[in-house]
């Protein structure tokens, strides 16, 4: 319509496609952006579209020439796309940038703007794209709005199942993506330390039975918020409690997953908000290991959220 007086020049019906790449090692980052006009009842032979985009207010975003900068001509059936170059100019912490667009229909002398992104609905975030130096010795960016899943590899068989068995216990499923809610990064080593210290307290007992060296293996893990000190657990006496236990048949050694014995000769309870296990050195360790490669290829900061698959999808 136009704007200034309200008239309905006519409907159109179009898709607008966008693509943010971001880059976990560069501060940055490009857009792809398509606009396809699908059908319209317009009768004026000429139809432009213009695409105006905005990655920040202020200097922390540098971005180069919108490629729609000027009225572009369409017609049904045709598209018009484009790529903006963007990246971040700061060096300090993190720096979020909720990007907007305001794309301007002209039907002969008259005009119509839509907006999106910064200058109209937050759209669940999709439109933010964050960039830091936090993580590791190189600064870089990502959509935070994506959650990603930590699956735990079949190489640690007794850890991931028992992270899968925990999961599927526990009423609240933590980290279990269509069953409960995700797990939240602990940035701070001092905090998962103390998590671990309530968890793993002189209440633990390593199994006699699991392969040394043992480790007590905590769930949810300590550098999440989801530990269970963070939800007033004082002691892992009242955890689920699991070992891993190793058996000789013919010669050869097996590893199986235990835990009736441990909880009272019961399942392992329903309502606990942790758990722990007697756990060989190197799966706990390994899984440990995994999950901070992870945090710095997905750039996850104080509070970021993830999904943990053990097999039970």
């Amino acid at each position: 319509m136009d704007t200034t007086t309200g008239m309905i020049l006519g409907k159109a019906y179009g898709t607008v496609e966008q693509e943010i790449d971001t880059k976990n090692s560069s501060v940055e980052f490009s857009e792809y952006m398509n606009f396809t006009l699908k059908a319209a009842d317009v009768t004026a032979s000429v139809m432009t579209v213009k695409v105006e985009a905005i990655c920040s207010l202020d200097s922390s975003c540098k971005q180069d020439s919108a490629p729609w900068g000027i009225p572009r001509p369409i017609t049904v059936g045709g598209s018009i796309d484009g790529t903006w170059t963007r990246s971040w100019t700061g060096n300090q912490k993190n720096k979020s940038f909720l990007l907007g667009y305001a794309l301007t229909v002209t039907i002969g002398g008259s005009s119509g703007t839509t907006e999106w992104g910064e200058g109209g609905e937050p759209a669940r975030g999709q439109y933010v794209v964050r960039c830091d130096n936090e993580v590791s010795k190189y600064a870089g960016c990502i959509v935070p709005a994506f959650t990603p899943t930590f699956v735990v590899s079949d190489k640690y068989k007794e850890a991931r199942q028992y992270i899968g068995m925990v999961q599927a216990s526990m009423a609240t499923h933590p980290g279990w993506e269509g069953h409960g809610k995700p797990l939240h990064r602990e940035a701070d080593d001092a905090a998962a330390k103390k998590n671990r210290d309530v968890i793993c307290d002189s209440t633990f007992k390593p199994s006699s039975s699991t392969p040394p060296p043992v480790q007590c293996d905590e769930w949810p893990f300590a550098k999440s918020k989801e530990s269970g000190r963070s939800l007033g657990v004082t002691s892992g006496a009242v955890c689920q409690q699991y070992s891993v236990v190793a058996q000789t048949i013919d010669g050869k050694q097996y590893l199986s997953l235990t835990w009736p014995g441990l909880n009272q000769g019961k399942m392992p309870p329903a309502d606990a908000k942790c758990a722990r296990a007697s756990m060989p050195k190197v799966q706990n360790e390994g899984v440990g290991g995994d999950l901070g490669r992870k945090t710095t290829e997905w750039r996850l900061i104080e509070g970021d959220a993830y999904w943990v698959d053990a097999g039970n999808n």
